[in-house]
């Protein structure tokens, strides 16, 4: 070969190298653009690399073509965008709250004029406070008395005092809205204890891990019968939502030890009304999940019962159990979601994620229309929810028909297929009941919260902790369920349970029948109080050992 094919065939790999660079230039800039979109735009990366800004609707149309074209993108299509206004902007606040002025001096200004401006009138701007907690002594007064014909014996007192208030927490000194504050931050808002204890140490209030988890056990045992109270409501509400996770117990006795991450389960059932209004949410702590547990579980339901795949719901219903089982179809659309985000050109799992996605989409228009005004009744409701969703469900059930001879034995795409097929009786049973939706979304929901927490906490120590939290966990998300404030709702609780001495007692003390009407003058209490001007000395407060 001479040097002038040299130089040929050099030139020849030089422009097919500038065609790649071309190219790899090209995919790179519509790869960083679908990150712009879904993550976010970064002024600074976009100039170091020479891109240009793109606005929302060339984005969109770029990550089009990202995913959905092999070769350069001969066609864009541009999706319409509304911008969500800013949450901080603006806050709407309760009119009964408090109002502190604060005014501002200002030295009078001098116009550009030369002349000193006079003052007109004032620019007034408000703004939130929220005050931290104070630390309050609550100091209760207790009648005692004595027999004045009885003489003590040596060692013994004839005094006897009174205590009438009906707190579960009395001799001890945690105050019912101090034990409300520890539970709701630990099962409302995932702060474990140790995380309390950092806190109060940093707000200067000494209170030991230790010391909230021993008030939370003694309170939890006086309000076991209030965990009864709370199933027995359950059984009053036609559908309950199912669900259940795993979690950590460190010693189990009949148990052997394991490293398991996950070896006994928390088993929450949801409830909600005819009208659709939530109803109590009951958290159970069980060493297993076997079938046999939940059907003992449900052995005495009669209602409908709404869970994801799980087999002992299905075995249960099947073995003579009196409740009906619903199924969830958003879990039997996960099976074919799961193929598209390991593979996004998957075309058959496309096809049905996207019948799916109409059908929820109608299912979502129909529980929209029937929250605003409307005057159908519940069998008129039935009927429309059939007319509009039975086309959407038998398109979907005569896909999974047509291609269920055709895929390929073991695969996942067989899985999407055959599993909804093998359960739609159970998937389309919700059509029957106004009440109930197609997934099983509620449970998951309340449960998330555990699920969340779980992770800061990471496992109980005993079985009858579990238990307490799984008391705590239930008293709370029924609270966030119905629409009661959590915090008011344990202080009525801790300062009233311990007058309750028959199941009726008990009953009337379940969310949503408590009345809580007194809960604001006791915080009102709280609020008002002040420090003694003569005290020089610190206070020691003691109470009962736990």
């Amino acid at each position: 070969m001479d040097e002038q094919q040299y130089k040929d065939r050099i030139q020849a790999l030089e422009d097919e190298l500038a065609l790649e660079r071309a190219r790899a230039e090209h995919w790179k800039s519509l790869y960083l653009a679908a990150n712009q979109k879904r993550f976010g735009r970064s002024i600074e990366s976009s100039q170091q690399l020479g891109l240009d800004l793109f606005d929302e609707a060339e984005t969109e149309s770029l990550c089009d073509a990202l995913e959905n074209t092999e070769g350069q993108p001969t066609e864009q299509k541009v999706r319409s965008y509304t911008r969500r206004s800013s949450q901080g902007r603006m806050l709407t606040l309760d009119p009964s709250t408090p109002v502190v002025d604060i005014r501002h001096d200002a030295q009078t200004p001098v116009c550009g004029c030369g002349s000193t401006m006079v003052r007109c009138g004032e620019f007034v701007h408000d703004t939130l406070s929220v005050i931290p907690a104070s630390t309050v002594i609550v100091r209760h007064h207790y009648p005692r008395f004595e027999c004045p014909n009885c003489l003590p014996e040596p060692g013994q007192s004839a005094k006897v005092v009174v205590r009438n208030d009906g707190s579960v927490l009395a001799g001890t000194v945690c105050d019912p809205s101090l034990l409300a504050t520890i539970v709701t931050d630990k099962m409302q808002f995932g702060l474990p204890l140790y995380r309390q204890e950092q806190k109060l140490i940093q707000e200067q209030r000494g209170l030991s891990r230790q010391a909230m988890s021993g008030w939370m056990m003694l309170a939890g045992g006086a309000l076991e019968n209030l965990g009864k109270a709370l199933d027995r409501a359950l059984y009053s509400y036609p559908l309950w939502n199912m669900d259940e996770t795993g979690v950590r117990i460190l010693s189990v006795p009949g148990q052997e030890e394991s490293d398991s991450n996950r070896n006994c389960f928390m088993i929450v059932r949801a409830a909600t009304d005819r009208d659709g209004s939530r109803g109590p949410v009951v958290f159970t702590f069980s060493e297993q999940r076997t079938d046999a547990v939940i059907a003992d579980m449900l052995k005495d339901c009669t209602k409908a019962v709404q869970s994801d795949g799980l087999s002992g719901y299905s075995n249960a219903a099947a073995g003579g159990g009196g409740f009906t089982h619903l199924g969830c179809m958003v879990h039997a659309r996960r099976k074919a979601a799961e193929i598209l985000k390991t593979n996004k050109r998957a075309k058959l799992a496309g096809e049905l994620v996207d019948l799916y996605g109409t059908f929820f989409h109608h299912e979502g228009e129909l529980a929209d229309a029937r929250k605003g005004p409307q005057d159908l009744t519940e069998q008129q409701y039935l009927a429309k929810r059939r007319e509009v969703l039975e086309p959407d469900l038998a398109a979907i059930r005569q896909w999974l028909l047509d291609h269920s001879k055709t895929v390929l034995k073991g695969s996942d795409l067989a899985t999407a297929v055959n599993y909804p097929l093998g359960r739609w009786e159970e998937l389309t049973a919700f059509l029957d009941y106004s009440y109930a939706t197609s997934s099983n979304q509620l449970a998951e929901n309340c449960i998330r919260p555990f699920a969340v927490a779980r992770k800061n906490f990471l496992f109980c120590i005993t079985p009858q902790g579990a238990k307490v939290s799984a008391l705590y966990y239930s008293l709370v998300e029924s609270c966030k369920a119905m629409g009661i404030n959590p915090h008011a709702y344990l202080t009525y609780v801790f300062a009233n349970a311990g007058r309750c001495t028959t199941d009726e007692d008990w009953d009337a003390l379940v969310p949503g029948r408590a009345d809580l009407s007194t809960i604001d003058d006791y915080y009102a209490m709280l609020r008002s109080a002040v420090p003694d001007p003569d005290r020089t000395q610190p206070y020691i407060l003691r109470g009962k050992k736990l």
